[in-house]
């Protein structure tokens, strides 16, 4: 049984570095880059979506609010002239209208919550995109120094940092 997985793992290895071969590095590059603009268009819709849908629950609470407003001032009237039968159909209303005020308050805190966050990943969806155009860029220009690029983008801003500081604490010791 071990032998006949060691063929299947040699023969699927083969056939990936075959199809590596075959397949043009710029090309599929190109169309990655392709396709994280248009996801980056998207989530930018649903930004402009979700930023439409905030201001309208703004102004339905708003309306929500008048409207309680307005509710009270007429069960102070109807208390005032003792419309007590009145006075509870304006209550059932003044619940009503809170409770649908209390729910947009909800959806707008949603709503909020969710175009920050979108707001957030755009930005780094956007770095991770001009990023990968300027590498393509540097593919293109010049396929030598493609090795020099991919290593470079390895390296991270954390490791960068903290070789930095060994850096800089070895120099003053």
């Amino acid at each position: 049984m071990a032998l006949i997985t060691r063929v299947s793992r040699l023969f699927t290895a083969d056939l990936h570095a075959v199809l590596d071969r075959i397949e043009e590095p710029e090309v599929i590059l190109k169309q990655s880059i392709r396709e994280m603009a248009d996801a980056l268009a998207q989530a930018e819709q649903r930004l402009q979506w979700l930023a439409s849908e905030h201001t309208q629950l703004e102004q339905r609470a708003s309306g929500l609010s008048e409207s309680i407003a307005s509710l009270d001032s007429e069960l102070d009237l109807c208390f005032a002239a003792g419309e007590e039968t009145l006075a509870r159909s304006l209550v059932k209303r003044k619940l009503a209208a809170e409770q649908q005020h209390k729910q947009m308050t909800q959806q707008f805190v949603a709503t909020q919550q969710d175009h920050d966050s979108l707001e957030e990943m755009l930005v780094e969806r956007r770095q991770e995109l001009a990023n990968m155009q300027q590498k393509a860029d540097l593919l293109v220009a010049a396929p030598s120094n493609v090795q020099a690029v991919m290593q470079e983008s390895v390296i991270s801003q954390d490791a960068i940092d903290v070789a930095f500081l060994r850096e800089k604490q070895r120099r003053q010791s």
